[in-house]
């Protein structure tokens, strides 16, 4: 009877060390299969071995995601009143410019308006910088993003204070203001440009990347905010407020875009006339 507790634990004993020797291994075959996968990653960077003297954007899995704000993140103030004296000065200004608007001036305007939407315009020039500067696969793609990036919040911004302060068009305020012929005065309200704000957006925006065309995109967007003036659907303060808009919301985006990892400026031009090479 006394050697039934010594014979109880030496059972308990016997069994723990079982018990620890079958841990130990389960221990060990789960390490086994992790310190071969380690040694599989380890040797995957070399792949397949592939080289090239100039391999296109060899780093561009590490570029980061684009960030882009909630267009409400940008106001601007309240325009004029209806009867001040600055918007009777505004109509004023506008009808002298329709009355020396020329034949030039009406095909700009009809350009610019006789199309789907001015981003339209707007990405055609973005794929011609595009080919100009040679880029390929991911930087064209890039920079797409960012031009429809930015605009998408400079027009949610705009028609965010467009829909806050429904300012009325011009010739809501002075119906003897004509438009060019065949043209129909936008369902929305005037104040600020849609337009106007995606030209200096994409001007904005296409200059940073591609800044020897900085002269010719910023005439291109003057021109285009004027034309909304010279078909008489906006107020030059309508123009103001999108210019201001464009400029907070490209100057946030382009402080962003420094720290991405990316290519950040073209100015080397490599359009050989042959589009080969972007994506393939």
């Amino acid at each position: 009877m006394r050697n039934k507790p010594i014979i109880s634990t030496f059972l308990a004993v016997l069994f723990l060390f079982i018990l620890s020797g079958c841990n130990l291994e389960q221990v060990n075959s789960e390490e086994q299969p992790e310190n071969k996968e380690q040694g599989n990653e380890q040797t995957s960077h070399q792949g397949m071995r592939w080289t090239h003297e100039n391999p296109v954007t060899p780093t561009a899995g590490s570029w980061r995601a684009l960030e882009f704000k909630d267009g409400s993140s940008y106001k601007v103030e309240a325009p004029p009143a209806n009867d001040s004296a600055e918007t009777k000065k505004e109509l004023e200004d506008l009808k002298k410019l329709i009355e020396s608007r020329t034949e030039e001036d009406v095909e700009f305007i009809m350009h610019w308006q006789n199309t789907t939407s001015p981003n339209t315009l707007w990405l055609a020039t973005t794929e011609e910088l595009i080919h100009k500067y040679g880029l390929m696969g991911p930087e064209s793609a890039r920079v797409h993003a960012v031009v429809s990036g930015a605009t998408y919040t400079s027009l949610t911004a705009t028609f965010q204070a467009k829909y806050e302060y429904l300012r009325p068009r011009p010739t809501d305020l002075d119906p003897s203001i004509k438009l060019p012929e065949g043209m129909m005065v936008p369902p929305h309200p005037a104040y600020p440009s849609g337009h106007t704000a995606t030209a200096w957006t994409a001007a904005y925006i296409l200059s940073y990347f591609f800044p020897n065309e900085k002269a010719q995109l910023e005439k291109t967007a003057e021109k285009v905010a004027l034309s909304r003036e010279q078909m008489g659907i906006h107020f030059k303060s309508d123009n103001d407020a999108a210019k201001t808009i464009a400029q907070a919301v490209t100057k946030d985006i382009i402080g962003s875009l420094k720290d991405d990892n990316a290519p950040t400026q073209y100015t080397e031009v490599k359009n050989t006339g042959s589009s080969h090479g972007a994506g393939h």
